[in-house]
């Protein structure tokens, strides 16, 4: 899912701060960045717009005026570096309250909780573990990682290497933690460091598989299942 996104504040410097944000947030798409809410009014009549990051002290009309001069059925994130008004804020039940100067992880986690909002989910948790593509944390930012792309998965003590067909992501997680993200028809425990996508494995010897060029061990504990979970897909791999 992607949130379409309309940022409206009077000061150049804090908008291209938000928008360099919402580039490195994958299901954030921007539509919009303007430096009034008269500006903003127009594009709500021409784009769809999901979410809107508001600055509240503007001249001519303030954040919270703008919310009360029309009904806005967007998911509102208000920007500002006055916390006194945030109790009126969450009066007009904005999303989210930030507060200036805001920090990329302060923005990525009122982001998440805009989609949740918006997907109709109580946390981020399902958003993440949608069957077709997986959110993890990589390098100071949100990244969206298709399943089907996923060759292995390979713990390294705290953090995980999760391979695919174009790269490779380090992400600060546990092997088990990503495992019940994954659909398990698709990958199966082939170790207790790895994790292997079925659909991707070209042959099994007697300790180790093959991924492509990709050699990777097998336990003798997790060989029998492995063998079922390939045999129960119809892969004919090399045995």
């Amino acid at each position: 899912m992607m949130l379409n996104c309309l940022i409206v504040d009077d000061e150049p410097l804090a908008r291209q701060q938000i928008e360099t944000y919402v580039n490195r947030v994958p299901f954030l798409k921007l539509v919009g960045s303007v430096r009034n809410p008269a500006i903003a009014k127009e594009v709500l009549k021409d784009e769809l717009v999901d979410l809107i990051f508001l600055d509240i002290k503007m001249p001519q009309m303030s954040g919270i005026d703008f919310l009360k001069s029309q009904q806005i059925f967007q998911q509102v994130i208000f920007v500002t570096a006055y916390p006194e008004y945030a109790i009126e804020g969450f009066e007009l039940e904005v999303t989210d309250y930030l507060m200036k100067p805001v920090t990329f992880e302060r923005f990525l986690r009122a982001s998440e909780k805009a989609l949740a909002k918006v997907s109709g989910s109580s946390t981020i948790k399902s958003i993440q573990s949608q069957p077709d593509s997986l959110y993890v944390k990589c390098n100071q930012r949100l990244e969206k990682i298709s399943i089907d792309d996923i060759l292995f998965i390979e713990s390294m003590l705290n953090y995980i290497n999760i391979i695919t067909k174009t790269g490779k992501y380090v992400v600060y997680s546990s092997l088990k933690a990503i495992e019940i993200k994954l659909p398990p028809e698709k990958f199966t425990r082939i170790h207790k460091s790895y994790l292997a996508a079925i659909h991707h494995i070209t042959a099994i010897g007697h300790h180790q598989l093959a991924i492509g060029e990709h050699i990777l061990p097998v336990s003798r504990s997790n060989k029998q299942h492995l063998l079922q979970a390939t045999l129960q897909l119809g892969l004919n791999v090399t045995i």
